[in-house]
C-alpha cells in the first residue's frame, strides 16, 4: 500500500509518502515536500491547489492518504485555511482519504511504537509529524491485516 501523509499546518500541506514491504517502511522520493494553499478566499487558489495535490497522487500511485484530525475549538484549533485544505484534499477522487482523530492517534503511538530514527530518514525536520502519521497508519493496517 502506498499512502501520503499529511500535516496541516495554517496554510501549508506537508507531505510524506511512504509504503510498508515485509515489515519495513519504504519512504517514496517525490517532487513536493510541501505545498502552500496560497489564499483561501479565493476560489482558483483552492482549485490550483485540489489540483496539484490529485496530480501528486496520481503520479506516485497513492492509495490512500491519512490526515490527523485538527481540534475545532479551543488554543490549538485548526485555522480556516487548513480546513479548506483538508476539504480539497477529501474530494480527490481515486483515493482513500482516512481521519485519525487526536485520541486514536495516541493509542496507535502506544500500540505501534515506531524504531525508527527519524534524522536517518533524509526527511526534513517539518516532515517529522507526517511521517509518523504515515508509520502509525501503516503498522496500524498491517496489524489489522495480519488478523
Amino acid at each position: 500500500m502506498r499512502i501520503c501523509s499529511v500535516e496541516l499546518a495554517g496554510n501549508e500541506v506537508n507531505l510524506c509518502f511512504l509504503s510498508l514491504k515485509d515489515g519495513m517502511f519504504e519512504l517514496i522520493e517525490c517532487r513536493k515536500r510541501k505545498i502552500t494553499l496560497a489564499s483561501s478566499t479565493e476560489a482558483y487558489q483552492i482549485r490550483q491547489f485540489h489540483k496539484e495535490f490529485a496530480q501528486l497522487m496520481t503520479d506516485y500511485k497513492i492509495e490512500n492518504v491519512v490526515i490527523k484530525e485538527r481540534l475545532t475549538k479551543g488554543k490549538f484549533s485548526g485555522s480556516s485555511t487548513s480546513f479548506k485544505a483538508e476539504a480539497a484534499i477529501q474530494l480527490v477522487t481515486g483515493v482513500e482519504v482516512n481521519m485519525v482523530s487526536q485520541t486514536f492517534y495516541k493509542q496507535l503511538v502506544q500500540d505501534h511504537p515506531i524504531f525508527v530514527d527519524f534524522a536517518e530518514t533524509g526527511l526534513k525536520k517539518f516532515q517529522q509529524n507526517a511521517f509518523t502519521l504515515g508509520c502509525l497508519f501503516l503498522n496500524e493496517n498491517a496489524a489489522k491485516n495480519s488478523l
